[in-house]
């Protein structure tokens, strides 16, 4: 699993598809871009999800981090 940061659509940085596997951010705004934060299998489902991202950054991870900043959404549901 990774986790990437990249520039998503400025009007509606979600996802093209739903529902989502794992959990995304908005975590602010450029003057042309949203910034999300995602967790995905791999770029190919960031870039299915997020067809516009641009600037694609990631690194590979064992499981999700909540935080303040980062918490777990309320539609987000961990199966057990």
């Amino acid at each position: 699993m990774i986790r990437a940061r990249f520039k998503a659509n400025f009007e509606d940085f979600r996802s093209v598809n739903w529902p989502v596997k794992h959990p995304y951010w908005c975590t602010g705004y450029s003057e042309t871009h949203a910034i999300v934060v995602a967790y995905a299998d791999d770029i190919d489902e960031i870039k299915r999800n997020w067809p516009e991202a641009l600037d694609i950054d990631s690194e590979e991870v064992i499981g999700y981090v909540f935080s303040d900043r980062f918490p777990k959404s309320l539609w987000f549901k961990l199966e057990s």
